[in-house]
């Protein structure tokens, strides 16, 4: 009798655990929460620039592993940088430095058509002329026109999160320190 309880002990040390979580998987409950924590759009999978054939100031291909920093603050607009550009671009440099002890991790970079006149003192990404990379972000947000839009981007090229035109400064902050915190330095 001894035995037969060791081996029933044994079973349940091991079947109840793969039960319990196809229960929970596979199971009637949703037991997953149903919104996210974060304030931006979350892009899964996250949409590579360089794939989609982003370039630097120069017309070159873009490499961000280049850039001083680990996280980049992207403003990107698909005509002439226009006030709301602008208001974009500055609010940017102030989260930047919100950041604290983190703003050398953090650069900002404006993401425009080839005719677009650099400004002094922030690093220039171009467009490519077919139109692709604002078409898949206008997708990824769901919004029939994407004009300027802020997206933070990884050291790889990958955009992760992008904010709509009326997401303010507190919300875009508290991402990137979580971001900034979820990562070491490189």
């Amino acid at each position: 009798m001894t035995a037969r309880r060791t081996l029933l002990v044994l079973v349940a040390v091991f079947a109840v655990p793969v039960v319990l979580a196809w229960v929970f998987v596979r199971g009637p409950s949703d037991w997953r929460p149903a919104n996210t924590v974060n304030y931006g759009v979350l892009l899964e999978p996250s949409l590579g620039l360089r794939s989609h054939g982003v370039m630097d100031g120069a017309g070159a291909a873009l490499d961000v592993d280049a850039g001083t920093g680990d996280w980049f603050l992207v403003v990107l607009h698909s005509a002439a940088c226009t006030q709301p550009c602008q208001r974009w671009v500055q609010l940017a440099e102030y989260i930047r430095i919100a950041v604290g002890r983190d703003t050398p991790r953090v650069t900002v970079a404006v993401l425009g058509p080839d005719d677009d006149a650099p400004a002094a003192g922030e690093q220039r990404w171009r467009l490519p002329s077919d139109g692709n990379v604002v078409d898949a972000l206008r997708r990824a947000m769901g919004a029939p026109q994407l004009d300027t839009t802020l997206l933070i981007v990884d050291r790889q090229g990958r955009v992760v999160l992008m904010y709509p035109p009326d997401e303010g400064g507190p919300g875009i902050l508290k991402d990137l320190k979580r971001l900034l915190r979820a990562t070491t330095p490189p």
